[in-house]
């Protein structure tokens, strides 16, 4: 085992891992001149990369200089910020790895050869009308896999590794349950998935075994130096296929959608798949509470107060009530709302006219027994106007007088 290979042990998520090792390779290529021939490095070529960094190890070299030299490099070719920090700060935690401490005072100096701002790459808006439009450029399996990410908020490389036992597509609304193992910060989350999602994934499941069994098929052929490349029948993944692969899916689909563009700066796609998180993030977040929302998206600050504070069935009902805002058919616009506001607005009406309508009814129910009532009297009056006079009652008065005014009375009140 080399030093190289130990530090990266220390990672065992696959995508950290991937990327600590590309940071170091990049910080090689620098000190030492590029040894590859493609991004995508060889065994050879990571054997080499491991010999490269057991050799500076042992070297004596000017640190400081070297990254200080490394960052302003990165600041030179255009590596956007984001980029260049982490590979100081890979960089820096394996220099700490190996035994070689720097100083507050030489940090700060490094620090200053980073390339400044955020984000360079100038990304096109992700709405609706943009995600139907890539998704009807997709099979059966790309489509549940894409609605699954964009209405979820998980990450692509957490969604190519999650297993079929943990998809619930029994609840209401459907959940998945995102192991800590595969997660960047280790905790375990769950989150929910659309009825739109949900409806795609029953249809992939459909012809799933055909396509394992289509896919091993095509890979009997490798030989035995091949064999990682093979695809097994028994994978227990929901969608089979890798992050690599995944990219290449949407790449296509925006190919074929006409909506495939470069920055002229970066020259990276400007609707990359990773836009899928601020999607569901955005729209989420405009109708359901902004901590359920980074909680489901698994952003660490998040998890512990909202899983504290909330119920799963809670989260749930929360996410059913803002579940329109991700769903990419449902997105059209509708006399200034979409489909789910409008849709809102509709029940709210229908419940406020329900509550109108038993209101009337009470008030015909209470008016046709005053009207009861009124009929009574005015019957008893008719019968009295047919007797005779009779004693005088009461202070002279006679009875049909006493009556008659008992009905004033009561008509009176009636009315009032």
């Amino acid at each position: 085992m080399s030093r190289f290979t130990d530090f990266l042990d220390l990672y065992p998520v696959m995508n950290t891992k991937r990327n600590y090792r590309a940071a170091l390779m990049a910080y090689m290529d620098f000190i030492y001149g590029m040894k590859r021939m493609r991004p995508e490095v060889t065994t050879e070529e990571l054997r080499k990369y491991e010999e490269l960094i057991e050799q500076y190890s042992t070297e004596e070299r000017d640190h400081v200089s070297d990254l200080m030299r490394f960052n302003a490099h990165n600041a030179g070719v255009n590596v956007t910020p984001h980029t260049a920090r982490n590979r100081f700060k890979i960089t820096k935690e394996f220099f700490s790895f190996i035994g070689i401490e720097l100083n507050q005072r030489d940090v700060k100096r490094i620090r200053n050869k980073l390339p400044k701002g955020h984000t360079r790459t100038i990304e096109r808006d992700m709405d609706h009308e943009t995600l139907r439009s890539i998704m009807s450029h997709l099979d059966v399996k790309s489509r549940a896999f894409f609605l699954t990410l964009a209405s979820s908020g998980m990450r692509v490389g957490e969604l190519v590794k999650i297993n079929m036992a943990d998809f619930n597509l029994n609840e209401n609304p459907a959940s998945v349950l995102i192991r800590g193992e595969l997660t960047r910060t280790g905790d375990q989350r769950c989150t929910f998935i659309s009825q739109e999602a949900l409806t795609a994934i029953h249809e992939w499941l459909k012809v799933r075994d055909k396509y394992m069994q289509t896919a091993f098929n095509r890979n009997r052929g490798f030989t035995n130096k091949d064999k990682s490349k093979m695809r097994s029948m028994d994978d227990p993944r929901m969608f089979p296929i890798s992050q690599k692969v995944a990219g290449e899916i949407w790449t296509n689909a925006l190919k074929n959608a006409g909506l495939l563009s470069y920055d002229n700066v970066t020259n990276r796609v400007q609707i990359h798949i990773h836009m899928l998180r601020k999607f569901f993030r955005s729209q989420l977040a405009l109708a359901c509470p902004v901590d359920i929302v980074e909680a489901l998206m698994g952003h660490s600050g998040y998890l512990t107060d909202a899983y504290r504070r909330h119920t799963k069935k809670q989260m749930g009902e929360f996410y059913l009530k803002a579940e329109h805002r991700v769903t990419i058919s449902g997105g059209d616009i509708l006399g200034g709302l979409d489909f789910g506001e409008k849709l809102a607005s509709l029940e709210q009406e229908n419940n406020e006219m329900k509550v109108a309508l038993n209101s009337q009814r009470f008030e015909n129910l209470d008016l046709k027994s005053r009207i009861n009532h009124l009929e009574a009297v005015m019957a008893t009056m008719m019968a009295i106007d047919q007797i005779p006079d009779l004693p005088v009652m009461l202070k002279g008065k006679q009875p049909r007088a006493i009556l008659k005014e008992e009905a004033v009375v009561n008509n009176h009140h009636s009315i009032s």
